[in-house]
């Protein structure tokens, strides 16, 4: 965000820092493609047994798709193209699916906590006499 800060305040016309500033575009494509796969994979090894199957299949799923956009790097920045670093299957599309993702595993979440009995408190610790 600071290069494109930047370089919106010293141009003397509007810019559109997206396009005009190099070097955003590896943050938009690669960089955060590989994070947001990396944060699927682990979150998919780290439920494998808090959530129902198919919350691990989606997010082993979703993160193949977050690595099949980490080349997009070679094939420019125009906004316009599907698997530009910028276009908008790197960042629409793949951000959207994992808005969708992300309120299905929140919904998975509520119904597994309402069908599991509750923890009981500290008394259940306690010698019994």
């Amino acid at each position: 965000m600071g290069l494109e800060v930047g370089a919106v305040i010293a141009a003397p016309e509007p810019i559109d820092p997206t396009i005009t500033v190099k070097g955003t575009y590896i943050l938009y494509g690669t960089v955060s493609r590989l994070l947001e796969g990396l944060f699927l994979v682990a979150f998919a090894v780290a439920a494998a047994r808090l959530l129902p199957r198919w919350c691990i299949v989606t997010s082993w799923l979703l993160a193949g798709v977050n690595f099949a956009f980490v080349p997009s790097l070679f094939f420019g920045n125009t906004p316009a193209n599907f698997y530009a670093a910028n276009g908008w299957g790197t960042t629409a599309t793949v951000g959207g699916l994992t808005m969708l993702w992300l309120f299905a595993i929140g919904t998975g979440l509520v119904r597994t906590a309402e069908q599991r009995e509750p923890v009981q408190g500290p008394d259940r610790l306690a010698p019994q006499r």
